[in-house]
């Protein structure tokens, strides 16, 4: 420091500016990368999301065809579930046995002499009704594990989107606070020169006194 920094704020806004200066670029700097860090995590996200949709889709179209099958969606889930079964492999697998069935009863009854007997028509209702139900049972059966799965890819659907919201969070906390420090900083350089630039005010007032007090001493 020179003596006429003494008479001069100069100096000190230099130093300000300078700080000020590297405190913003190392902001910038850090900006930067938790905006790719941010890009990263949006992708991740994005790439993991991709492979959850199709499944809870999936999975969702067959839990829904569980609770029409169960009752659960009221009368027009039943018929949805009906379209659905008569729609479905099983529905065909249930004709091919009824018809395998009924076949077996006529020949039964055929070789007993009682084709045209009352045992017949009862045998074969007996035989259809049975088979319908036990088809039924099966069909929802096969969809009940649809629940689980379902609810496992929401699941892990939720988590990922949780995650990707806590690392979000903090990476704006983060930058927030990093911003925090820069502003911080830069508001204390521009008060340590305008504190300097008083004290300059000061130099100057009393370099003046000092004078007046010499002029009048000389006479």
């Amino acid at each position: 420091m020179g003596l006429f920094d003494l008479f001069s704020n100069d100096t000190a806004e230099e130093a300000a500016r300078q700080r000020n200066a590297g405190l913003q670029q190392g902001y910038d700097a850090l900006s930067g990368q938790y905006g790719q860090g941010r890009n990263a995590i949006n992708t991740g996200a994005n790439t993991a999301m991709g492979y959850y949709n199709p499944l809870v889709q999936s999975t969702g179209a067959g839990a829904g065809a569980y609770g029409d099958a169960s009752g659960a969606n009221g009368a027009v889930g039943t018929a949805r579930a009906y379209d659905a079964f008569k729609n479905s492999g099983a529905y065909g697998g249930f004709n091919f046995a009824k018809d395998q069935g009924t076949q077996a009863i006529d020949r039964a009854h055929a070789a007993g002499g009682s084709l045209v007997s009352g045992g017949l028509d009862a045998d074969t209702a007996k035989y259809v009704e049975g088979l319908a139900g036990q088809t039924w049972n099966n069909y929802t059966a096969g969809l009940q594990p649809y629940l689980g799965a379902n609810s496992s890819a929401v699941g892990g659907a939720a988590g990922v989107a949780t995650g990707q919201g806590g690392a979000l969070d903090a990476s704006y906390r983060g930058q927030g606070n990093a911003a925090n420090a820069n502003y911080t900083g830069q508001g204390a350089s521009d008060a340590a020169a305008t504190m300097n630039n008083y004290n300059v005010g000061a130099n100057q007032l009393n370099a003046l006194m000092s004078v007046g007090k010499l002029a009048a001493g000389m006479f």
